[in-house]
């Protein structure tokens, strides 16, 4: 493998977007990567949880998959994620099995970001600790909550833990009942945000936290997450509908 990659950065408070990548095969995963630097996105999320479902990769085969995809990926940044399904992965799989593929992407110098939860098992972080030590590639700490949006003390501990954790950018997604919820995950990220010197990720999921994924830079965020193939959350927009609106903002 090339050891001289460029790694690619999220920067803080800038509009950063991506397209998750859900494919299911080889052949539907390189074509969606062509789709998705033609869309002109930033990154490019590989959600390898959705890959061939079932079917272990050797890491032969992992990392020759990676290499296929950045040789297609000029100028974009790629984001490996093996989503526990605890958290949204789209099957279960074991800690093995994801640590693993993982640590594979990880040795492969194909990939700018890992996206690994913070709460896995601790000799699951370990393990992935360890390896991003001999590595430029850096780790998005997440966590994710589908069913609601935690208190202002309790976004401010995940996002503290995160910290903690090691992680290089830290990433929180919650499912917001109220525009009270919105404004609550707003006004925490942003004070916690003067603190971080690195980027944050910080999203209301569905339609009420739209203004998180339009305008991340004004949230204390920075990458937004813009539906490619498929959605990979709730409240997804394209890329297109997020750069109109951004116009209709005076953002661009």
């Amino acid at each position: 493998m090339d050891t001289k990659k460029t790694y690619k950065l999220i920067e803080k408070n800038t509009f950063t977007s991506c397209v998750p990548l859900i494919s299911a095969n080889r052949n539907e995963l390189l074509a969606d990567v062509e789709v998705g630097v033609a869309n002109g996105c930033d990154f490019l999320e590989w959600r390898r949880d959705h890959f061939m479902p079932g079917e272990i990769l050797t890491v032969a085969d992992e990392q020759e998959l990676l290499s296929e995809m950045k040789i297609r990926m000029p100028d974009q940044g790629l984001v490996y994620t093996f989503r526990s399904h605890c958290e949204g992965g789209a099957v279960e799989t074991s800690d093995e099995i994801r640590a693993a593929a993982v640590m594979a992407a990880i040795k492969s110098n194909r990939v700018d970001y890992v996206d690994v939860e913070l709460n896995n098992a601790a000799p699951f972080l370990t393990r992935i600790k360890e390896a991003l030590k001999t590595s430029e590639t850096q780790w998005i700490v997440s966590y994710h909550d589908f069913a609601k949006t935690p208190t202002t003390a309790e976004i401010w501990d995940i996002f503290t833990a995160m910290e903690e954790a090691g992680g290089d950018l830290l990433k929180l997604a919650v499912m917001p009942q109220s525009t009270d919820d919105v404004r609550r995950l707003m006004q925490a990220t942003l004070t916690y945000n003067e603190k971080f010197s690195k980027a944050m990720i910080a999203i209301a999921m569905g339609a009420k936290g739209s203004i998180t994924r339009i305008a991340p830079e004004l949230c204390g965020g920075s990458l937004t997450f813009v539906a490619g193939a498929g959605k990979t959350a709730p409240g997804q927009l394209s890329l297109e509908e997020v750069v109109d609106l951004r116009k209709r903002m005076a953002l661009i």
